[in-house]
Formats: C-alpha cells, structure tokens, sequence
C-alpha cells in the first residue's frame, strides 16, 4: 500500500542541493516532516525498495494533496519532470510551481498548464505561496517567528550554497531566444539613441560656452532643437488629408472638426454641392436630422488623427514654439490652425 504524503515534490535529478535547500524549508515553514513529503531523489522519501520506480512515482503523484514543483532549466529539459507536472494536472491535484532563476516565466506557458507560479527569489511571492500551500495540505502553521526564520536561513542557504552551482540551460526554447534576441536589439537601439542624445547635449554645452550674447544663445538653442516632432506632425496631417474620401471631401473634414469643438454646422449644399451630396451618400451626415453621425468608422478614424495632434503637443512643448517661430498657426483647438496646415 502506497503511503499519503501530503506533498509531492517534482524535481529535476541535476538539482539535488537546491531539493535539499528547499526540502528543509517546507518542513520547517509548515511545521511538518520528510515523511510528509515524497521526493524521489531523496534516501527514504522515494520509491520504496521492491516497488517499480515510474509506478511508484504515478502512485504517490496521485496520493499527494499537493505537487510543488521546482522549475529549473534542468526541469524544462526533463520529459520525466514535465510528465510528473501532467499527471498532476491530469489528476487534479492542487499544483504549486516554483520559477528557479535563470528560468523565467517566458518559456512556462505549456509547462504550467494555466497554473500561475511563483519566482523562488522573491520572497513575498514564496511566502505567500507557502502559505497557501499549508492551507492545501490542512497544516496549522507554526508561528510567524519559526517561518520567518524558515525563511531567512533558506535565503541564505540559496545565495551562498545553491545559486552558484546551480545548471543553466543546455539549449533554449524558440519562443525564448526570439523574445531575449528582441529585447537586445531594443537595448542596443536605446543604447545608441542615448549615446546621440548625450554627443548632441555635449555639443549644446560646449556652444553655450562659446555665446557671446542672447541672440547667439538663441541661434544655438534653435540650431540644437529637438525636431523629431515635425515628422509625426506631418503625418497626421498627411492622414488627415488622405482621409478626405472617406468622409467626402475636405470641407466635409473641415466641418467635423469644427462638430468635434462644439460648433457644428450642417452640410453646405450651396457651396460644396459635390462634398455635401457625397456625406450623406456615405452616412456621415444625416440629411433627415442635419447632423453628423460620429459613431461612423470613418468619422472614427478622424478624431483619433485629431487627438494624436493633441498628443504631440502634449509630448512635444517645443512643437509650439517652433511653429510660432515660423509664423505658423500652433493651436490646435482653433479652426484657423487646421485651415492653416490642412
């Protein structure tokens, strides 16, 4: 007869100190013995003698309250690891896994079957993951002395005895190599951005020096100008304009925004005759009512462009004063500044 343990610890072979480690912290933080746990790599919680080691494993698997698993490389790599984590699943049983860095979430997704796990060097996360896990095993916690000290002697123990020898990974997950490959080209482009943005500040700051008077620091500060905003102000004009066909024409634009600041306007058939009749063809103006149907697509579309003008100039304070340098219309609330720049 196969004895009820009440957790079933799923490992990899390779990770025997870090089992250990963590074998002791289980017993210590919930108040129990090696006895309650099966831990196949471990003398006297494994497979008993006489008894077939895959069937003693499915066995206890399936009379265990709970299955804590230790997700290391090592783990991932371990079709036997991976199974034990199934038939846990298959069976239902209460599962708890546990992200052993330099494993991470990334590469989890199948290996966790919609099980969210817990990162075993943030010490929150596993407390209260140990927590919930006494609760799943009907323990009575020891008190919050003995499992605060559970828990600093196993940090200890981790930082100064298993992180150093733990395996890392023989070979890497698809999904993973593509996902950190990405994250080093976005490093190395912000790299770079940074490193230009600094060569150009250096420059500014040896210019300023050299400034004899306001009218040279102004030449300077307008030469060193950040001007990354007029590419995308002029693509959402651009988007505006090209949206003309959608709505009908560009008076029919010219209307909807003056509609969007609260001074609507019905369809002008007397001069726009064209504009007009092809609104209301497209549904973007109701004849019947005299107004505009803005829960279109279309009309949508425009006021999402509108509101993007009004984000750059949220994002980019200087876009302003550089069209009012210019002599150019700079607010976007007003009517004129779109017939200005549309």
């Amino acid at each position: 007869m196969v004895s009820k343990p009440k957790i079933f610890l799923s490992h990899a072979a390779a990770d025997i100190e870090l089992v250990e480690a963590f074998q002791t912290l289980l017993t210590q933080y919930l108040g129990i013995t090696s006895a309650d746990i099966f831990c196949s790599s471990l003398s006297g919680q494994g497979a008993p003698k006489g008894m077939p080691f895959v069937d003693s494993i499915r066995a206890h698997a399936e009379a265990a309250d709970a299955v804590v698993a230790l997700i290391t490389p090592a783990y991932l790599e371990s079709a036997f690891c991976l199974g034990e984590l199934g038939a846990a699943w298959v069976l239902q049983t209460q599962r708890f896994p546990v992200v052993v860095p330099p494993a991470d979430f990334s590469a989890m997704t199948a290996t966790l079957l919609g099980i969210v796990g817990v990162k075993l060097n943030d010490t929150i996360e596993l407390q209260q993951m140990l927590e919930e896990l006494g609760i799943a095993i009907k323990k009575k916690a020891p008190a919050a002395g003995v499992r605060g000290r559970a828990i600093r002697d196993f940090e200890k123990t981790w930082e100064r005895d298993v992180l150093p020898i733990l395996a890392g990974p023989k070979k890497i997950d698809v999904a993973v190599h593509k996902a950190k490959q990405t994250e080093l080209e976005e490093a190395i482009k912000a790299r770079d951005d940074a490193e230009d943005l600094l060569l150009q500040a250096n420059k500014q700051i040896e210019a300023l020096k050299k400034a004899k008077d306001k009218a040279d620091v102004a030449k300077i500060e307008n030469e060193f100008a950040d001007t990354s905003w007029q590419e995308k102000f002029d693509e959402i004009v651009r988007e505006i304009r090209d949206h003309r066909s959608e709505v009908g024409g560009m008076e029919i634009i010219r209307l909807l925004i003056l509609d969007r600041m609260g001074r609507g306007k019905p369809v002008d058939h007397l001069n726009y005759p064209d504009e007009a009749d092809r609104a209301i063809e497209l549904g973007i103006y109701d004849e019947e009512r005299r107004s505009w149907n803005t829960g279109t697509e279309e009309v949508k579309q425009l006021y999402k462009l509108l509101d993007a003008m009004d984000d750059l100039f949220e994002e980019y304070p200087e876009a302003a004063k550089a069209l009012k340098a210019r002599g150019e219309r700079s607010d976007p609330t007003t009517i004129k500044f779109w017939e200005e720049h549309l």
